[in-house]
């Protein structure tokens, strides 16, 4: 039988950001809020109900503040993919691949999955990702250049990808 989601809540440069656990890895992160509160609301929300045995957790909570204070290229830790497969997760795992300070476009991220003609539907991926930060979704940006659609903000977008050193 399963056990519950389990959760963290980190403090990280950008906000307090919610880690949800399941048997099989990490299974959602929040975008960071600004207060511990409106993450643990957001965990809870996600079916998170008991925080997450600290012997469990390693460094993955520190992993995860440099990721989003963009020092780490990216997190190495086991994601569950449970319920995630198909287009959805090969847009997913390719967002993964994109380096820390580079960005590339939906049209590409469409075209490195397999479907060239998708690339409203890799930002539509991108929009319902339910692990920002780790997926990193704010490193692709629209074909024109210009930054679209960040569920934190555009401003929070272009903070991450400041911080990473993107251009």
């Amino acid at each position: 039988m399963s056990q519950a989601l389990r959760f963290n809540i980190c403090d990280t440069e950008r906000g307090w950001m919610g880690l949800v656990f399941s048997d099989h890895g990490l299974r959602y992160t929040t975008l960071p809020r600004r207060t511990r509160e409106e993450a643990l609301r957001e965990v809870a929300e996600m079916g998170a109900v008991q925080p997450m045995p600290e012997r469990e957790l390693a460094d993955v909570p520190e992993r995860i503040c440099a990721l989003a204070a963009g020092r780490h290229e990216n997190l190495a830790v086991h994601v569950d993919w449970d319920g995630i497969s198909g287009f959805r997760r090969r847009v997913m795992e390719t967002t993964m691949t994109i380096p820390r300070g580079e960005t590339r476009t939906y049209k590409w991220l469409a075209e490195q999955a397999g479907s060239p003609r998708a690339a409203r539907a890799a930002g539509r991926v991108m929009a319902t990702n339910p692990l920002p930060i780790v997926v990193p979704c704010h490193r692709v940006i629209g074909s024109d250049g210009a930054l679209h659609g960040y569920g934190a903000g555009l401003p929070m977008k272009e903070a991450l990808l400041r911080a990473e050193g993107a251009r």
